[in-house]
This record gives C-alpha cells, structure tokens and sequence, in this order.
C-alpha cells in the first residue's frame, strides 16, 4: 500500500491511534505531513493531542490500580524507586507537567503518579495542558524537520521525505541520549 493512501485512510483517526501507541514519533512525522498539506498543522497537534492524553489516563489508570499491589509495594520498596516515589509525591503536579517531555518516561511517569494520592481529575486537567504544550513543540520540529528536508533535498514523493524525517527523529534522538544519560548520573551522583 502506497503512503498516502493508507494516510488518506486512515487520516486524523490513525494520527490519533498512532499517538496512543507511540506519541513522539507520530507527532513529529504528523508534522512533517502537515509541512506537507496532507493535514491541517493544528489537526495534528489536536490529534496527537487527543491520543497523548487518552494513552496518559491508561497509564495513569493502571497504576491507581496496579500501585496497590503486591508487585508495585516490591518495586517501590527499591531506594531508587522509593526516592523517585517520594519526588512524585511531594511535587505531583511538575511531574505530570515534566515528565511529558521526557522521552521514554511518559508511560512510566503516568503509572507512578497514578500511585501517588493526586485525584484523578487532577491528574487529567494538568495533563491535557502538557499534552497540548507537547503536540505543538513535536509537530512543529516536524514542520520545520519538513521544510528543512525540501530546503536540503528538494520536493520527493512522500514515502522518501517521510524516510528522511523519521533519520532526522532517530538520529537527532540518538544524539541527545548521550546528553540525557550524563544529566542523569551527574544528578544521581550529586544527590
């Protein structure tokens, strides 16, 4: 199946799922569909949007339920977890707010927050903005990741300029990894 034809298919509603699954990637190729004319940039953003927050309320969800357990006493006994527990906790509003644009840690944050005492409609009015905040800033790195790709490149069919951009979000992901890493052990080993 060519590209625009499952995008045509599938079209805002796949945006939506795609979100739900995996919201960064998603986002930023939505943005680059936008650059496009395929979609509406501000449909994308709602749309990623909309699957941001619906996969956030799961997550939160589940740990509501599961952050009684037997499992999650285990895992929270842990220091490391027990100290981040103890963050989450104190400060749960920055955590919702933060940990949305912490690459890999959006499905766990969600699930630790549930286990916090936060009432859930809280949770999901602080969320909603930082999803919002979120889509906007992901699908306008895809934007501008598509202009940049014709500046570059030129005009090509979409299934290579869709190749390129999802380079451009792997590699530029690959290089800011290192960095993360650093801060990371540079505020463990500071803490």
């Amino acid at each position: 199946m060519h590209p625009e034809h499952l995008i045509q298919t599938l079209g805002l509603p796949g945006l939506v799922l795609g979100a739900v699954v995996e919201g960064d990637t998603v986002t930023f190729l939505g943005g680059v569909l936008a650059h496009r004319r395929l979609f509406p940039f501000e449909a994308v953003a709602l749309a990623a949007t909309l699957g941001g927050v619906i996969a956030d309320n799961i997550c939160f969800l589940i740990g509501r339920r599961a952050g009684q357990g037997a499992l999650a006493r285990r895992v929270l006994a842990r220091p490391a977890a027990r100290a981040l527990h103890s963050r989450l906790t104190r400060h749960p509003e920055a955590a919702i707010l933060g940990v949305r644009f912490l690459y890999g840690m959006k499905t766990v944050g969600a699930m630790m927050v549930g286990t916090t005492a936060i009432p859930w409609a809280r949770f999901a009015a602080i969320n909603a903005v930082a999803v919002l905040i979120w889509a906007h800033v992901l699908a306008a790195l895809g934007y501008g990741a598509g202009a940049a790709i014709v500046a570059a490149f030129g005009h090509h069919e979409l299934h290579i300029h869709l190749g390129v951009a999802l380079l451009v979000f792997v590699l530029g992901a690959a290089l800011l990894w290192p960095v993360i890493r650093w801060r990371r052990k540079r505020k463990d080993g500071g803490s």
